[in-house]
């Protein structure tokens, strides 16, 4: 599986969860109990998980998701390879460990939500 963060390719893709959430919605409901609901917009939430990274990996991904928005190429099971604006929600990393000056990380985790 290939995703792409500004046309560069994300090193140790593990596993994408692609999900379609449902933004500012209003759920009323009426004398019958019958529900009503207002929605403006869906979008999509990725939660990516990467393999282990070495430092200067990492530098280029911190570097792309910089800027509040960026383009994501993914496989969307809707529509198949998509690319749209996003923004890092979540993104940390772990130092696993330091080899001959090198330092490499842990498996992390990545959360995108649509722009």
């Amino acid at each position: 599986m290939d995703i792409f963060f500004n046309n560069y390719k994300l090193p140790n893709v593990i596993s994408c969860q692609v999900k379609r959430v449902t933004r500012n919605t209003k759920t009323e409901f009426n004398a019958e109990g019958g529900m009503l609901i207002d929605m403006v917009r869906r979008k999509i939430s990725l939660t990516v998980y990467l393999g282990g990274l070495r430092a200067s990996e990492m530098q280029r991904l911190f570097a792309i998701t910089d800027s509040i928005f960026f383009s994501v190429t993914y496989d969307n099971p809707d529509s198949g390879q998509t690319t749209s604006q996003f923004h890092m929600k979540e993104q940390v990393a772990v130092t696993d460990y330091i080899r001959q000056g090198i330092t490499y990380y842990k498996a992390m985790k990545l959360v995108l939500e649509e722009r």
